[in-house]
C-alpha cells in the first residue's frame, strides 16, 4: 500500500491577470470559486473546464467606507445548487445561484435594526447632529467618539455575528456566540430554519460524515466537538477526544486532519485524530512547516504551507503536499512509505497570493501564483 500508485499529470494551467489575492477556494466538476483578500470585497467565479471567468460576486457593503477600515477576506463555499460567500469584515454572509443572482442576504442579521441605521445615516448633516447630540447627552467624550463611529461606519450590533459556517449540501450552518443556526430554502424563500442555542461560543462548525461536528474551547484551552444529527435535530455524542488550538481542519468521519496550532501547542504538520477512541493516528510531518489551509475530497488531502509576512523580500519556497487518506489512517504504513506528491512555489511570483489547492473527484486545482490557476488530473498508475 505504501507504493507509488498515483500520479497528478497537468492538464491545463489558467491565466487571469486580474485575478486579486486569493485568500480561499472551492471547487465541484463544474465551477471554480476564489475569494479575495483586499479592497474590492469580491469572489470570482470561473468555469473548471475553460478557465474563463463566468462572473464576479461584491460580497460586502462597504463601498461608502474609507479604504483603511474596508479591508475584507472573503470566505467562499459551494452547495448543489448555491454558492455562499461571508465578508469578514461586516460580516455580510451571502446566497448566490450558480449564475450569480443574489438569492439572500444578511438573514442573521436584525432587519429593523439595519433599516434605522440606514435611515439614520441618510439624514441631513444638521438632523443627523442633532440626533447624535441627543443620544451621547452625558456620556464622555470616548464614548461620544465610539457612538458616532457606528454611524460613520454603519456599525449595528449582530447577536448571531459569523464565527464558523460550513456548507452541506444547500444547507448553511453558521456558528455565533451562543449558538448555531441553519438557512435553508423552504418553499422557494430563503431563511433561518432553525436556530439551536448553547451556553458557549461555536468556534468551529464542519462536516462530519452525516453528521455536523460543533467545536468550543473549554476552560483547558482545548478544542472539543460535539455532534449535531440533521435528521433528528439533535445532539447524540460529545466526542472522545481534547484537541489543540488549531488553525484549521477537516472530517473524514471518525478521523479529524488538523494543522496549525496557537499558543505552546505544536504548530507544525497534519495530526490525525480518531475522534471516536481519541487516539492520535500519526502526526505527519511533524516538526517541518506549518500549514494554513487543507481540503479533501475523502480520498486524497492537500496542505498549503503557511506564510506570516509578505514583507521581507527574501525568497521563500512555499510547499503544496498532496497524500493519500487511507494510506494516511493505516498506521501500519510508516510515513517514509506513504505515497505523497509535493510542489514548491517561490514567493516571488505569488505577488502577495497565497497557496491554496481544493480537489473534486477528479482533480486537483491549484492556484499559485499572480494571476495562474493549475489543473492537475489524479489518475492510478
Amino acid at each position: 500500500m505504501g507504493s507509488n500508485s498515483w500520479m497528478l499529470q497537468d492538464v491545463a494551467e489558467f491565466v487571469d491577470e486580474e485575478k486579486g489575492r486569493v485568500i480561499s477556494m472551492a471547487c465541484d466538476e463544474e465551477l471554480i470559486v476564489v475569494g479575495e483578500s483586499g479592497w474590492n470585497g469580491e469572489a470570482w467565479v470561473y468555469d473548471i473546464k475553460t478557465g474563463e471567468l463566468k462572473f464576479k460576486l461584491q460580497c460586502n457593503n462597504l463601498g461608502d467606507t474609507p479604504a483603511p477600515f474596508s479591508h475584507d477576506n472573503i470566505m467562499v463555499w459551494l452547495g448543489k445548487s448555491i454558492i455562499v460567500t461571508v465578508g469578514t469584515n461586516d460580516n455580510t454572509l451571502s446566497v448566490w445561484d450558480r449564475s450569480g443572482t443574489m438569492l439572500a442576504q444578511d438573514l442573521h442579521k436584525d432587519k429593523e435594526k439595519i433599516a434605522e441605521m440606514k435611515r439614520i445615516k441618510a439624514m441631513e448633516d444638521d438632523d443627523l447632529k442633532a440626533y447624535v447630540d441627543e443620544k451621547t447627552s452625558g456620556m464622555s467624550e470616548e464614548e461620544k467618539y465610539g457612538f458616532s463611529m457606528t454611524f460613520a461606519f454603519g456599525i449595528v450590533e449582530n447577536k448571531k455575528k459569523l464565527i464558523s459556517m460550513t456548507v452541506k449540501d444547500d444547507l448553511i450552518y453558521g456558528g455565533f456566540d451562543g449558538g448555531f443556526f441553519m438557512i435553508g430554502n423552504t418553499d422557494g424563500e430563503w431563511k433561518i430554519i432553525k436556530e439551536v442555542m448553547l451556553d458557549y461560543e461555536v468556534v468551529e462548525i464542519e462536516v462530519a460524515g452525516n453528521w455536523i461536528a460543533i467545536g468550543k474551547v473549554n476552560e483547558d484551552g482545548k478544542k472539543i466537538f460535539s455532534l449535531w444529527n440533521p435528521e433528528k435535530e439533535e445532539m447524540v455524542e460529545d466526542l472522545k477526544v481534547d484537541l489543540k488550538r488549531f488553525r484549521s481542519c477537516k472530517f473524514i468521519y471518525p478521523y479529524i486532519f488538523i494543522i496549525g496550532g496557537r499558543r505552546d501547542a505544536d504548530n507544525t504538520g497534519v495530526e490525525i485524530w480518531n475522534v471516536e477512541k481519541g487516539e492520535m493516528v500519526r502526526h505527519l510531518l511533524k516538526e517541518e512547516k506549518e500549514y494554513e489551509f487543507i481540503s479533501t475530497n475523502g480520498k486524497f488531502l492537500a496542505v498549503c504551507e503557511h506564510i506570516s509576512s509578505w514583507t521581507s523580500g527574501e525568497e521563500h519556497m512555499l510547499k503544496l503536499a498532496v497524500y493519500n487518506v487511507d494510506q494516511l489512517i493505516d498506521q501500519d504504513i510508516p510515513e517514509e512509505s506513504l505515497w505523497s506528491q509535493s510542489y514548491e512555489y517561490s514567493t516571488l511570483n505569488l505577488g502577495g497570493e497565497h497557496i491554496r489547492a481544493v480537489l473534486n473527484d477528479k482533480y486537483l486545482i491549484v492556484n499559485h501564483g499572480r494571476s495562474k490557476f493549475s489543473i492537475k488530473e489524479i489518475t492510478q498508475e
